[in-house]
């Protein structure tokens, strides 16, 4: 098990599914890449950028409903992959007592992030991809196009979740005006060749009930 951060965010333009980043704080070179949905994914955005709504959104009324209660998020993990989808794991602390909460990622990152818990995710459930390994194939495929000139690129997989290309949230596009860095550009490279199951370790979920 690992501490990650997320990283970024980018939206799969074959699947229309948000890709959420997230990166080893030890190590950001090592990205682990989940597919999440769009209300979730925006739910991050806001979070992230630090936008305030006039009335409290899903994870705003969580969050409140969490500490009306007297407790508070001690952490979030995603500690397996069944049936195609990613399980995640929210714990809960009240009166020094941890209270585990099955979770989608998506949902459990949301609420880490506003109680400003560690994120934490299983390194054999979710595949990482090393930067600068990526790096070093983009520059091989690069290489091979130019000695095949006929051979055209495939057009970009995921777009940044930025201002042109975000409608669902008012405002959104005006408080979320960073470019797309340099990881993005090569992240989404990779992406054109990969699919969402790709990701997840093929012997997991086996035997289980």
């Amino acid at each position: 098990m690992i501490e990650v951060k997320v990283k970024n965010i980018g939206i799969d333009s074959i699947t229309g599914s948000p890709v959420l980043m997230l990166v080893d704080i030890n190590n950001e070179d090592d990205i682990y890449p989940i597919w999440i949905g769009l209300p979730e994914a925006e739910g991050i955005i806001i979070n992230q950028a630090g936008i305030k709504t006039p009335r409290p959104l899903t994870y705003e009324l969580v969050k409140n409903i969490i500490q009306t209660l007297g407790a508070t998020v001690k952490r979030a993990a995603v500690i397996d992959y069944k049936n195609g989808a990613y399980i995640a794991e929210l714990v809960l602390e009240k009166d020094g007592e941890e209270i585990k909460i099955d979770s989608r990622p998506s949902d459990a990152i949301n609420l880490a992030l506003r109680f400003n818990a560690p994120v934490y995710l299983d390194e054999n459930v979710v595949q990482k991809i090393n930067l600068k390994d990526l790096q070093k194939a983009i520059k091989k495929d690069e290489s091979e196009k130019e000695v095949l000139p006929e051979e055209t690129a495939q057009e970009e997989n995921v777009e940044q979740l930025n201002e042109e290309n975000i409608s669902t949230v008012e405002e959104l596009e005006r408080e979320t005006t960073d470019e797309v860095d340099k990881e993005l550009e090569e992240f989404r490279k990779l992406l054109d060749k990969i699919k969402p199951e790709d990701f997840a370790n093929p012997d997991l979920g086996k035997n289980k009930n």
